[in-house]
């Protein structure tokens, strides 16, 4: 969540950069000196995120990086029993609870995009709306997808 949160707000495209090998201007992650201030201040756990992005170019392959190894470098072993990180990521329920949050920031992008939010505070509106009854049905309905999906896989490999 505080990935996306990260690219949703500062994200930036640098116009005279040479473009990507598919013609595209690339975009960069450009924290403000204040927002790091802030970030150290609010959320000192998630900083080595940030810093692993800011002033970097940014696609998939680098947030999901960049995630990864924090994941692997701040919890696996130290809040969670060692290994149980790759258990957990490829878990149906993890899954699931990803795709809601998608679906959460594609409904509510124009909301958000509206004025910055607080990482906080994104953490609160999507607490809430998982909550309402649509969000728990599209969630029990992301859940079977993917434990059917799983099963699948299991029984494909035996």
């Amino acid at each position: 969540m505080f990935e996306n949160w990260l690219r949703f707000y500062f994200i930036t495209e640098i116009p005279d950069a040479p473009p990507t090998a598919d013609g595209r201007t690339p975009l960069f992650v450009a924290v403000p000196d204040k927002g790091m201030d802030r970030i150290k201040e609010d959320y000192s756990h998630l900083l080595s995120i940030v810093e692993d992005m800011n002033g970097k170019e940014i696609d998939f392959e680098t947030s999901r990086r960049t995630v990864c190894t924090f994941v692997l470098e701040r919890l696996d072993g130290k809040v969670m029993p060692r290994d149980m990180a790759a258990v957990i990521l490829g878990s149906a329920i993890f899954q699931a609870q990803m795709q809601l949050f998608n679906i959460w920031v594609q409904v509510y992008e124009s909301r958000l995009d509206e004025t910055f939010l607080e990482f906080g505070e994104w953490r609160n509106l999507f607490a809430q709306w998982r909550q309402s009854p649509g969000a728990r049905e599209i969630a029990e309905k992301l859940l079977v997808s993917g434990q059917s999906a799983v099963g699948s896989a299991a029984e494909t490999t035996q």
